[in-house]
């Protein structure tokens, strides 16, 4: 054999058989590392393709903060843009079949599988519409109601608005908490719009401490990023929605593939790990387009 002469038939260390699995939060930093520039392709992406929720958000911040005032001018702007962000974030505001698309992508990239980040992004753009934009105005009506239902309880004197102030800002957080599952349920299994908000208000409840946990470090990440809020405007920009939109799918997909998705419809399926109706089969996972149309 020459000098410069290799055998790449020979076999390398490899990875052991049964060697356990990385745990999923140094394999999350390790996502992170090899698809950033992918990640701020589709995190601009989806603030282009999300302009018009970005302002409806905007004004559901202001009506829900309507009656607090910090210093009048740019003390209340800033409060009122670092919420519109939050629900754009989790994502409670945001244009459904855009968040379909972005979603899809990250799913693969939480599985460490590959996507094609127009492509994709424009299949489930096409494939999730109807049911995306239903869930856009249930979402965002919902959002202006408990704002003003909040801004009247707080306008009131006594207890009983405390307790209904308080109960709304609980159904806020569950309602929160429901966002983190939803879209990844819309693009990976075949659900009624009504059933993935079922499926979501279950899992809201079932991992109710662990939710909370990811509400309140997606709210630290956005803090820290909005820390100088011209700053945070511009990580927005270029790179937030899509870090945390990876980090919630890291966390959610193994529930989704755990407790709804069957994934082959020859298993035995276990009925009682699943969240649906049962009898519709609609957890299977979703076809590609061209399935549909055979």
């Amino acid at each position: 054999m020459g000098l410069f002469s290799f055998n790449y038939n020979k076999p390398g260390p490899g990875v052991e058989k049964d060697a356990p699995p990385k745990p999923r939060f140094f394999v999350f930093f390790e996502v992170v590392k090899r698809k950033f520039w992918n990640l701020i392709k589709i995190n601009m992406m989806f603030v282009l393709f999300n302009i018009l929720a970005l302002l409806v958000a905007n004004y559901i911040s202001s009506v829900l903060f309507q009656r607090i005032r910090i210093d009048g001018g740019m003390g209340d702007l800033v409060i009122r843009v670092f919420f519109a962000a939050i629900i754009t974030l989790i994502p409670v505001v945001t244009i459904g079949p855009v968040q379909a698309g972005f979603t899809y992508i990250l799913r693969n990239y939480s599985r460490e599988e590959h996507s094609f980040i127009w492509g994709d992004f424009k299949e489930h753009f096409v494939k999730n519409f109807k049911q995306g934009m239903i869930i856009t105005i249930i979402d965002i009506f919902a959002m202006i109601l408990f704002s003003i239902a909040i801004n009247v309880y707080f306008s009131m004197n006594g207890l009983l608005p405390i307790f209904g102030a308080t109960f709304m800002l609980i159904s806020i957080v569950i309602f929160f908490m429901m966002h983190l599952y939803m879209y990844p349920m819309l693009v990976t299994v075949n659900l009624s719009v009504k059933n993935i908000y079922k499926n979501a208000l279950i899992f809201s409840i079932m991992k109710f401490i662990p939710n909370l946990l990811m509400i309140i470090l997606n709210l630290f990440i956005a803090y820290l990023a909005f820390y100088i809020p011209i700053l945070g405007v511009v990580i927005y920009v270029f790179l937030l929605p899509a870090f945390v939109g990876l980090m919630n799918n890291f966390y959610v997909d193994p529930l989704i593939k755990k407790y709804v998705v069957i994934p082959d419809v020859n298993d035995k399926i276990d009925q009682d790990s699943l969240l649906n109706d049962g009898s519709t089969g609609e957890s299977y996972y979703k076809p590609a387009l061209e399935d549909e149309d055979k």
